[in-house]
């Protein structure tokens, strides 16, 4: 984490002589504005799994910090149209206003646009937040990339600062053109995922099929509690699922519930398919394998796969785990797990002040239990989750 907060301090310090330039309410407009752009081009990074992992190995605190982001942008994207506004003494058509008619009022619309963008953004990972379902909000997501390249044109025919100090121009171009190969490199990971056969799928219950796949060629060595993400071909869209186990030969397997479009096409694959996998990422359980201090991991479902590999591996006698389930066919691996845990294998949850929770399930399941876990006194820095949409 250190290493990535250096980074994001290096790339903002350019920016400081600037600060003793806000003379006027333009000038800050513009200072603000590139604030706010500076904070949504490392949302945008950070967002980009395959570079967050190789910056910060930390993923819940990548999450966290991209979340701070969007909220740090968006008061800085939404001010600074406000103080330009207020610049040119206008009204608040000032900003809807549609002008491709010259040069200077092209580059304004575009930053209307970019605003507009931002808005709709801002609005479904907030405000409408519950009412969307996961891919719904995926696809509205993706206005992050055309809202950030907009923001980037817009202050380059613009921001003042920008035209008068060419050495910053040309960061800002180098800004503009890392961003371009980070999303790129996004568009590109699906074509060098490593390819894996479908050797088996055994059902565990009439709602959960356990899946085991053999790499061609060089396969992926995950940790206990990591993830990888599963698509049928390059162009199809990737789904992330938690390893249960690895294998001496190499072979991943994975526990998966029917739930949806995605994994009701998995199921009906025959043996033999070739299969796309990008990963590993993650884990949050990485502190659970600490043996200094009590770990209490908390399942919700189909939630218990990050924990299986995990108890086989680094089960120790301060390791216990709940796996609550709401239908029997969901208490996969039930057996498995009491035998290595013994009594600290149970479907009650035990609170423990001194002990760190790690949690996983739907989100629902997640909130609820961070919830009742608060109410009884556990400190949030002792409670770490993740958790899965349908």
């Amino acid at each position: 984490m250190i290493r990535l907060l250096t980074l994001m301090t290096l790339s903002a310090l350019p920016f400081t002589p600037l600060l003793g330039r806000m003379h006027s309410v333009g000038e800050t407009a513009n200072v603000v504005g590139l604030a706010g752009a500076l904070a949504l081009w490392w949302q945008v990074v950070l967002g980009v799994r395959q570079v967050s992992e190789r910056l910060c190995r930390d993923r819940l605190a990548v999450v966290a910090l991209h979340r701070w982001l969007g909220g740090c942008g968006a008061f800085l994207v939404l001010l600074h149209p406000l103080l330009e506004m207020i610049a040119a003494h206008r009204d608040l058509s000032y900003l809807v206003i549609v002008d491709f008619t010259w040069v200077e009022s092209t580059y304004t619309t575009i930053g209307r646009i970019a605003l507009l963008l931002f808005l709709a953004l801002w609005l479904t990972s907030t405000l409408l937040r519950g009412a969307l379902r996961h891919r719904a909000w995926r696809r509205v997501h993706y206005l992050s990339y055309p809202l950030t390249g907009l923001v980037f044109l817009h202050a380059y025919g613009i921001g003042s600062f920008l035209l008068d100090l060419p050495w910053l121009r040309a960061y800002w171009l180098t800004l503009a053109g890392c961003l371009a190969l980070v999303v790129l490199w996004r568009l590109a990971v699906p074509l060098w995922s490593r390819r894996y056969r479908l050797v088996t799928a055994v059902p565990l219950s009439p709602t959960v099929t356990q899946y085991t796949l053999s790499p061609l060629g060089r396969g992926l060595r995950p940790r206990p509690g990591q993830f990888c993400y599963l698509r049928r071909h390059p162009l199809s869209r990737a789904h992330p699922f938690s390893v249960v186990r690895l294998g001496d030969d190499g072979t991943l397997t994975f526990a998966v519930k029917q739930a949806g479009p995605f994994t009701a096409r998995l199921s009906a694959l025959p043996p033999g398919t070739i299969l796309r996998l990008d990963g590993p990422y993650g884990t949050f359980t990485r502190q659970a394998r600490d043996d200094r201090r009590p770990a209490v991991l908390v399942a919700g479902g189909i939630g218990v796969t990050p924990f299986v590999e995990l108890v086989h591996r680094h089960a120790g006698p301060h390791m216990s785990l709940t796996h609550i389930v709401s239908v029997p066919a969901e208490a996969v691996f039930g057996d498995e797990l009491r035998r290595r845990l013994g009594t600290r294998y149970s479907d009650r949850l035990r609170l423990d002040r001194s002990a760190r929770y790690f949690i996983c399930g739907s989100p629902g399941f997640v909130e609820s239990t961070t919830g009742r876990l608060r109410a009884r006194g556990i400190p949030r820095d002792q409670l770490f989750t993740e958790h899965f949409d349908c």
